[in-house]
């Protein structure tokens, strides 16, 4: 299947890397036409015969030389043909030439993850080789270093390293720290699509090439939650409160004038919630004393004891600037405090400037659909518009499995239970009062519609 997608991939480039037959001597013209057609034809043995001489002889009379030739070693290592070594080989020196001639036609980090993977998967090379290769890509270009199996790949390759004794538990933070912040930008990106073109779908307004990019971007978004649960489950219990409190309790009178050590403990425990810790406070306060700033606000506002000193700090770090990992969860831990006192719409608010800040924040939709569930009988005047409360709780679910994998299973169990609830072609049908394709409005605090059924 690999090898049916790639050969996709470069036929739909061919059209763009012409032969140039003008340009090449006779003799090349008709190397490459005889390579081409076996090469299309699946007939790879005898295109691998031609491709030494054609690389030989015509170096640089087309890209495909070269995007074929690593289809061809390709084929050869999944059916083991020939020497192994020597495929791996040929494998990377036909990545590397597209690399080298072609630049400007083909996306360079990806190919240069290539290789580092085709390396990795057969064993060339020792763990630390095939990690620094893994990193120098990285750190080269993180903003293209996209591959979910690559980032799998070179984060495992960083555990191996600190298992081994070759790196510290900082360095490799750093390193989770930036594949975490990487995967959930591309989270953020593929989600806020989502977001757009489900809204779209509901509208009825989509488009068939609309439709087919959210098909795309869910399957994006699929593959990106495994990335995430792969990183999580590889760095494993040194992410921990059980593992990183008494840690960070041992180096604290060390450090406690360290801003970078303080900020980092801050940023791990507040990540994994241990914020309940004595460790978190004490680190909040000496960071506050050496530097007072947005995260020292929040970290001052997450021991706050009351709601208003709570968010007389969120708000100051707000004020200040802050990421938007922790813009989003200040805006849901405000939305909690005040859905807990009753204040439902000020909580929706505060919950939608979560899932702004961050698109793949999808709990908080789900706060928002629990919410809205909780409040049919407060909002709904009569049992049919009790259950259009339903429907529109439903909803709010819906959106929230499908922009965030992490909680997709629960927000579709969550969505099923009151999609039964929610008005019925049967019901409606009997009743005297309402009909089909007429729109129930919800005031109240949740203030939408329902086209019933």
């Amino acid at each position: 299947m690999k090898l049916n997608k790639t050969l996709l991939a470069t036929v739909a480039l061919l059209g763009s890397f012409a032969f140039a037959k003008a340009q090449l001597s006779e003799e090349c013209t008709v190397m490459l036409q005889i390579y081409a057609e076996n090469a299309k034809a699946r007939n790879y043995d005898e295109a691998y015969n031609q491709l030494g001489p054609l690389v030989q002889k015509c170096p640089d009379a087309s890209a495909a030389i070269y995007q074929y030739g690593a289809i061809i070693y390709e084929d050869r290592l999944e059916n083991k043909i020939g020497d192994e070594k020597q495929n791996v080989q040929g494998l990377v020196d036909m990545l590397q030439a597209q690399i080298d001639k072609y630049p400007s036609k083909v996306d360079v980090t990806r190919k240069k993850v290539e290789i580092a993977r085709t390396l990795f998967k057969y064993k060339m090379g020792t763990n630390a080789e095939q990690f620094n290769r893994f990193d120098a890509i990285f750190k080269s270009d993180p903003d293209n270093f996209t591959d979910p199996n690559g980032i799998i790949t070179y984060f495992s390759l960083a555990k191996a390293e600190f298992d081994a004794g070759n790196m510290d538990l900082k360095a490799l933070f750093t390193i989770y720290d930036a594949l975490s912040d990487k995967i959930n930008v591309e989270l953020d990106t593929r989600s806020a699509m989502v977001d757009e073109l489900g809204d779209k779908m509901e509208a009825g307004t989509i488009t068939d090439l609309e439709k087919q990019n959210l098909e795309n971007q869910k399957i994006n978004l699929s593959n990106y939650d495994i990335v995430a649960g792969s990183l999580t489950a590889t760095i494993g219990k040194l992410a921990g409160c059980d593992y990183l409190v008494p840690l960070y309790e041992a180096e604290f009178d060390a450090n406690k004038t360290d801003e970078d050590w303080l900020s980092s403990v801050l940023n791990r425990l507040g990540a994994k919630d241990c914020t309940d810790a004595p460790i978190y406070l004490k680190s909040v306060k000496a960071l506050h004393d050496i530097n007072p700033s947005a995260r020292t606000a929040y970290g001052l506002g997450v021991i706050a004891k009351t709601s208003s000193e709570k968010f007389k700090y969120w708000d100051q770090a707000l004020s200040l600037g802050v990421n938007k990992d922790l813009e989003a969860k200040i805006h849901y831990e405000k939305g909690n405090a005040l859905k807990n006192s009753g204040q439902y719409g000020q909580a929706k608010g505060e919950y939608l400037a979560a899932v702004r800040a961050r698109p793949s924040y999808g709990v908080a939709y789900l706060k928002i659909a629990n919410m809205i569930a909780s409040s049919a009988q407060s909002c709904g005047g009569d049992i049919m518009s009790q259950k259009a409360v339903y429907a529109i709780a439903a909803r709010w679910a819906e959106k929230a499995a499908s922009i965030d994998g992490s909680i997709r299973s629960s927000a579709n169990q969550y969505a099923a239970n009151y999609r039964a609830r929610s008005p019925q072609k049967q019901e409606v049908f009997s009743s005297s009062t309402y009909k089909s394709g007429q729109s129930i409005r919800i005031g109240c605090w949740i203030g939408e519609s329902v086209t019933l059924p």
